[in-house]
């Protein structure tokens, strides 16, 4: 199998720590990386994520990264037009240097594609909260989304532009091939699960329907929502007034929504199909529709934007979720405004158990809808609860998959048999690298 990549992400914090030469050194000799990108804004999240400590770091065991900020240079122009601006840096040991051009000069050196992620959330989520509150997520009962990592509208004006500028801006202002992302979209709520005493005597394996309930939980239902939606010839009306009542069905119990608590029960301790409750409450499909609508226009804005920065640049969706179409992630809609997709699966972290099941069907959904046209990228994880075996036996699988690269999840927690398991494994199932 020919592909195109073998990239891997890595933080500001690690080329302070082990240096830029070092590391790339590992990447390239044992792993084959012909690719190096930078997270440029990372959002909190303590690493090494899966693991307690580094494995290879000499100056620190873990790390806690400040909320959203930047690590790179950005031209303050770029958002004359939006009330929100990056946020930078406040550590001592990484003020002061763009560490996307540390990355990307080496990489230069060697011959090898760089790229910079802008990661879940791109503002800090405390200083949006605090200081702009009419931006954020708002759930169907009007309150904030706090529970969501306080998720910004991308259906706000200053939001959306914000979006767009982060990412014209890094890519007019860095030598880039590759601006990714995971940006959080639209909060989805949590899977709702049947009643504990269904176990025994029900057949209760049914998480689509689960996790549909669970979008009552989510966002938005602002007024720029609103206003779009009606603009856009969607009945807002009935989308609040079913979505109001599924939020009440899912969170029926003895002590709250009584009058839906047989409603709950039933519903997910039967064998119903999502397709029901679309016919039953029309308002949630629109729901669904809609933010799929206001998505792909955020991404074709960010699409021509990039692109008119640099005509060949690879605008890269960063997929991390289940269920992406019920955030507003819909791979048809969006194939014609990005340029490849990596699917974050990281089954060898956790034993793969389906024995790669789950990671082969997300990398055929996601053809299905991008096409053949557009690169697919499967990430593989390298960090500590993976094996070498899984590792090598993964490539097997991705070998048969037609993907078009590899992404290797994280450099940070990788032990170095790993890296090396990738070369091998590429080396075993005839995997090579071409321009």
């Amino acid at each position: 199998m020919f592909i195109k990549e073998v990239a891997s992400s890595l933080y500001a914090w690690d080329l302070a720590d082990e240096g830029i030469a070092t590391i790339a050194d590992n990447l390239q000799e044992r792993a084959n990386c012909n690719c190096m990108y930078l997270v440029g804004v990372m959002h909190y999240e303590k690493r090494p994520l899966t693991s307690l400590y580094y494995t290879h770091n000499t100056k620190r065991k873990f790390y806690l990264p400040e909320n959203s900020r930047a690590y790179y240079r950005l031209n303050m122009d770029s958002f004359k037009n939006t009330k929100l601006k990056p946020c930078f840096t406040e550590r001592d040991f990484l003020k002061g240097v763009d560490w996307l051009d540390v990355l990307t000069e080496e990489a230069r050196k060697r011959g090898m594609k760089t790229g910079v992620e802008l990661s879940h959330t791109i503002f800090d989520t405390n200083i949006a909260l605090e200081q702009y509150p009419e931006m954020m997520q708002r759930d169907v009962n009007g309150g904030i989304l706090k529970d969501q990592q306080g998720m910004l509208c991308p259906n706000h004006p200053d939001v959306h532009e914000f979006q767009r500028a982060m990412f014209y801006d890094s890519v007019k202002n860095h030598d880039v091939d590759i601006v990714q992302t995971c940006l959080l979209t639209f909060g989805a709520g949590q899977t709702v699960k049947a009643p504990w005493f269904f176990a025994p005597w029900m057949d209760i394996e049914n998480p689509n329907m689960g996790a549909l309930l669970g979008l009552a939980d989510g966002g938005c239902f602002c007024e720029h929502c609103r206003a779009k939606a009606i603009k856009w010839g969607y009945d807002w009306e009935r989308i609040v007034h079913d979505m109001k009542t599924i939020h009440a069905i899912a969170h029926a119990t003895p002590y709250a929504f009584q009058d839906y608590l047989m409603e709950n029960n039933l519903t997910l301790g039967s064998n119903l199909t999502d397709c029901m409750l679309y016919i039953e409450y029309p308002g949630l499909l629109d729901f669904i529709k809609f933010r799929i609508q206001s998505i792909t226009e955020l991404f074709a804005d960010i699409y021509k934007s990039v692109h008119e920065a640099k005509p060949s640049i690879d605008f890269r969706y960063n997929n991390y979720l289940r269920y992406p179409e019920y955030t507003g992630i819909s791979f048809k809609d969006i194939a014609p405004y990005v340029d490849s997709v990596r699917e974050s699966d990281y089954s060898e972290q956790y034993g793969a158990p389906d024995k790669f099941v789950f990671k082969r069907n997300t990398l055929h959904k996601i053809r299905r809808g991008i096409g053949f046209d557009k690169d697919l990228i499967s990430a593989l994880a390298v960090r500590p609860n993976a094996t070498p075996e899984l590792i090598r036996e993964s490539l097997g699988v991705l070998a048969q998959c037609g993907i078009d690269g590899l992404s290797l999840g994280h450099y940070d927690g990788a032990h170095m048999e790993h890296l090396d398991a990738i070369k091998q494994g590429m080396s075993e199932y005839n995997i090579t690298i071409v321009k």
